[in-house]
């Protein structure tokens, strides 16, 4: 990988390790669901922009059934299970959560595309909940039904991204990724606004300036800004060592909120955080077999 893409890359998890922190704040104030939706509509008007100024079509009317699935598979989903988990535990937890997405995307290729599981997946699989039950049980959270809760439902959202990921390989093989992105983004501003719209009378009277500015990062440069950094990255490098950026967001997402909103760092979070990273390595690692083939006994 080039120097100037390696600067790309931990830029981009900087900023992504940075959203976590972003939703802890806007989140509780703004509430979770009109939090998504500024996040998610900003991040069309950004994407749309770019995809404009690349003059990349986005052809609604073939590809609008693709754009929903992944709009609500990759952004409504999980960034509203995120935001509402902000309200219950880290930063940390969070992005480490996050990075369990690999590990799903190799369970629906082999729910969906037939791919075997390998001995290194299934192992991989089982590690990565290992060190889920390892931070939760060690780190510096309280564990009461809240917390759990909120675990699960970030564990939902890296299962969203999972299965939107390998969505994206059956039906998105013909889409430009900017179109998916610009397109998917919209979509799913379209799902969340009926959703966002009982938290605005709230939000007006109780909105601040921080969480205002939260919500306008989160959008401009979290979700637009990231997905054109990624997509750059994906097209020079290609995408098995762009993913590699999982394994740099918990490490900027812990050290952000110990710096600027005094989350604590315990022996327990740096612990739980590295096995579900190796747990993540592996299943990147590790190639996907052939997909079954019904009748036909293997050697």
């Amino acid at each position: 990988m080039s120097s100037s893409n390696i600067a790309r890359l931990f830029l981009l998890a900087a900023i992504w390790g940075t959203s976590f922190m972003l939703m802890r704040i806007a989140a509780p104030v703004l509430g979770p669901m009109l939090t998504t939706f500024g996040r998610a509509s900003l991040a069309t008007l950004a994407l749309l922009a770019f995809a404009r100024s690349r003059g990349v079509p986005l052809q609604w009317r073939r590809n609008w059934q693709p754009y929903l699935v992944i709009g609500i598979a990759n952004t409504a989903l999980p960034f509203s299970l995120f935001a509402w988990s902000a309200l219950y535990i880290p930063s940390s937890y969070m992005a480490t959560m996050n990075s369990l997405a690999p590990v799903f995307t190799a369970l629906f290729g082999f729910l969906l595309l037939g791919e075997r599981l390998t001995a290194v997946r299934m192992a991989s699989f089982v590690l990565g909940l290992f060190g889920v039950g390892v931070l939760v049980g060690v780190g510096p959270m309280r564990v009461d039904a809240m917390v759990i809760l909120a675990v699960l439902a970030s564990m939902g959202a890296a299962l969203s991204y999972g299965f939107a990921a390998t969505f994206t390989r059956m039906r998105g093989g013909g889409i430009s990724p900017i179109a998916i992105a610009a397109g998917s983004q919209f979509t799913a501003s379209l799902c969340l606004l009926p959703l966002a719209l009982p938290s605005l009378p709230h939000a007006l009277q109780a909105g601040t300036p921080a969480s205002l500015l939260a919500v306008l990062v989160l959008g401009v440069v979290c979700t637009g800004l990231a997905y054109a950094l990624f997509f750059q990255l994906i097209s020079t490098e290609g995408a098995t060592r762009a993913i590699t950026v999982t394994f740099l967001i918990p490490v900027f997402a812990s050290l952000w909120a110990w710096l600027l909103l005094d989350e604590p760092v315990t022996t327990g979070t740096v612990a739980g955080i590295a096995i579900v990273l190796a747990a993540t390595a592996a299943a990147l690692r590790a190639k996907p077999s052939a997909p079954r083939v019904p009748g036909k006994a293997s050697a």
